[in-house]
């Protein structure tokens, strides 16, 4: 009998307070990311100047929203971060496509950005995101700063080609060269992000069984 051990059973009552405690840490972080997702779309039209490069400020926000989608890594893990990020997007696509009279009470609606525009940024973020949270996790140590610099450098990297193919491919403009400078900025942003990454470290421990890292 020794040979055989018997766990303790969590109750039903234990089992639906872990249910609604995981749908709560998710329903936090994805306000957070959704709150990112409406600044890029207020300041899609302020133009800013940055070493010769001119971009809107909304593309200049882009890095944050990684920045978000890592520290939630960190803490709860890549499965918490991916469904972060394809909740996030959804909330945000179902408000504009049936909640669009609501919405434009609380922001401006009168400039939207165009299909292809909007097909760009969701489609960059969504697979840069994917590829930055498995790159993230694979990247822990016991170096805190190599999982989110290696987060950085490949989220800059997919965001930057595959925005830029999506959105000029067919119009016969030349874009690679904004291409390769933008993802120079994103990369550039990561960097910067880092320092207040390093501050958040204590504040967003990771749970039990991602290492401490």
């Amino acid at each position: 009998m020794g040979a055989y051990g018997y766990g303790r059973h969590e109750s039903w009552l234990e089992k639906a307070g872990a249910a609604v405690g995981a749908v709560v840490r998710l329903l936090l972080c994805t306000l957070v990311l959704c709150a990112w997702l409406t600044a890029t779309f207020l300041y899609r039209d302020t133009q800013v100047d940055l070493f010769g490069f001119g971009t809107s400020l909304a593309y200049v926000l882009v890095p944050l929203g990684f920045y978000c989608v890592f520290l939630t890594n960190r803490r709860y893990g890549p499965a918490y971060a991916f469904a972060q990020v394809v909740t996030g997007l959804a909330l945000m696509a179902t408000l504009v496509l049936f909640a669009r009279d609501a919405l434009a009470e609380i922001v401006p609606l009168d400039s939207a950005p165009t299909v292809r525009e909007t097909a760009a940024f969701g489609s960059a973020f969504f697979l840069a995101s994917f590829v930055s949270i498995v790159t993230f996790d694979g990247a822990r140590g016991p170096h805190w700063w190599t999982a989110p610099l290696f987060g950085f450098l490949t989220a800059a990297i997919v965001f930057a080609t595959i925005f830029f193919a999506v959105l000029y491919t067919g119009t016969g403009k030349s874009w690679l060269a904004d291409c390769v400078t933008y993802m120079g900025l994103i990369a550039g942003e990561g960097l910067l992000l880092l320092i207040p990454f390093w501050a958040m470290r204590r504040m967003v421990p990771p749970v039990a069984g991602f290492g401490g890292y």
